[in-house]
């Protein structure tokens, strides 16, 4: 017969009491492919300016969360830049760059050495509703077909340093399916 300490039997009970998460397998180029109800905000640019989700109604969005202290999401940041670039004019994708943590004052002296051109929105508010736990953290959300409260979908999240082309791929292929 089998006995455990009392010690033993406790940390065994421990153990199969312990929340089971599942985690999705990341999928293409390391995306976690979703479908999960986008989270509604009103956020502020650097320049004071706001912005809704409701303002996005139409587009596929993708949003960078990052900050200045954030090594990948300063590697990234110049590839970025270039890809606002490539969307300017399109009505149907939108570029966001939500900074997170950052001190308003650092963050515009930031953009002002780098010559960053394109709005910076505060997003610090969203880190508890998106679950935000490394940056870059990045989501394409489509909103094409906005739900309640200007509510879009979570269809691709990517937290870590990627590349451009890996996020007009994910961008191309939602464009090219139904809404």
């Amino acid at each position: 017969m089998l006995r455990l300490s009392l010690a033993s039997a406790l940390a065994l009970v421990g153990v199969l009491l312990l929340p089971v998460t599942v985690v999705p397998a990341p999928g293409p180029d390391g995306w976690e492919a979703l479908s999960t109800p986008a989270q509604s905000f009103v956020v502020e640019d650097v320049q004071g300016r706001s912005l809704s989700s409701k303002d996005l109604a139409g587009r596929v969005v993708v949003i960078d969360f990052w900050a200045t202290w954030c090594s990948p999401c300063l590697r990234e940041l110049p590839e970025l830049v270039e890809y606002h670039r490539r969307l300017e004019g399109r009505d149907d994708v939108a570029l966001l760059s939500f900074n997170v943590t950052d001190e308003r004052a650092d963050l515009e002296a930031f953009l002002a050495e780098r010559k960053i051109a394109f709005p910076v929105y505060l997003g610090d508010d969203l880190i508890g509703p998106y679950e935000l736990v490394a940056f870059p953290t990045k989501l394409v959300i489509d909103m094409r077909e906005p739900g309640p409260e200007g509510r879009g979908v979570v269809r691709f999240r990517r937290e870590g340093y990627t590349p451009a082309a890996s996020i007009e791929a994910r961008v191309e292929e939602l464009l090219a399916a139904a809404p």
